[in-house]
């Protein structure tokens, strides 16, 4: 009966270790960014993909008539214009975003590069 109860016990510990190792594994990936300047560097590489950048927001704009503005954002690698429908963040703010690449984007009259496309925000 003893036996059986530690062969129990080590289940469970291995079982326990299994699911804390895949917990763990899963918050890495999901919480993986590119830094900006690497999108910046091989654009082709990520231009039409979904990209996640975190940075500090540096310069924003806001067209009320269109409901959609944009703002900068830098990592200390590079900076890059984030096109979103959602108000911008305050100066100085540290934000993570997710959206896709795209390399040319007008608003407001206004031409915009590199930038992301908003999908997501932190």
């Amino acid at each position: 009966m003893k036996k059986i109860i530690r062969l129990f016990i080590k289940l469970v510990r291995l079982f326990l270790l299994v699911i804390i190792t895949a917990s763990v594994l899963g918050f890495t990936v999901s919480c993986r960014t590119t830094k900006i300047g690497d999108i910046l560097d091989n654009f082709s590489s990520y231009e039409g993909k979904e990209v996640t950048i975190t940075g500090t927001v540096g310069e924003t704009v806001w067209f009320s008539s269109l409901e959609r503005g944009g703002f900068q954002a830098g990592d200390g690698s590079g900076n890059i214009w984030i096109i979103s429908n959602q108000p911008p963040p305050a100066d100085g703010q540290k934000v993570t975003v997710t959206g896709a690449a795209q390399s040319v984007f007008e608003l407001g009259g206004r031409s915009f590069g590199k930038v992301i496309m908003e999908t997501r925000r932190k």
